[in-house]
């Protein structure tokens, strides 16, 4: 009566070992999160750091408070909020936001964004402890740099 259960306990034992050692989680992607544009690239290549753009439209008109540049990633979706300055009123344009699925090409390593047929391949790069990503189109060049949206934790004394 002992041996079986023991027999019992060993079987379950090694089962668990069993089963733990297959499920290894395989890390979320360094992309996954939300992102604010740092820089961007015109097609001239010149580069345009976003706060001294919109600093510098918002002394012009304080209106143009409302400037927004911001990407966020889920494990499935990548999706762009743009708010840009009305130029013929004091204010801005409603948000234009895109969402694209995406990948990364196993061949290649780009991230292919894809939106209806449009598919567009970054090479994207991280650095700063993974809290700066560097977007580089594969087509047109363009360059956009993000810094990762921090959320700062409060504690009260």
């Amino acid at each position: 009566m002992k041996s079986i259960k023991y027999s019992k306990l060993l079987f379950v034992f090694l089962l668990s070992i069993f089963l733990s050692c297959g499920t290894d989680e395989i890390p979320p992607d360094k992309l996954i999160g939300e992102w604010t544009a740092y820089s961007i690239t015109d097609e001239t290549g010149e580069t345009i750091v976003w706060d001294e753009l919109k600093a510098t439209l918002v002394d012009l008109i304080s209106e143009y408070s409302c400037l927004d540049f911001t990407a966020t990633a889920t494990a499935q979706l990548v999706t762009t909020r743009y708010v840009f300055v009305d130029v013929n009123s004091r204010g801005c344009l409603s948000p234009a936001i895109a969402a694209y699925t995406w990948l990364i090409d196993p061949e290649t390593g780009f991230y292919q964004f894809t939106q209806g047929n449009n598919v567009i391949n970054y090479s994207i790069s991280f650095s700063n402890n993974d809290n700066k990503m560097t977007w580089r189109d594969q087509t047109s060049g363009t360059t956009t740099v993000w810094d990762r949206v921090v959320s700062v934790e409060v504690t009260s004394d």
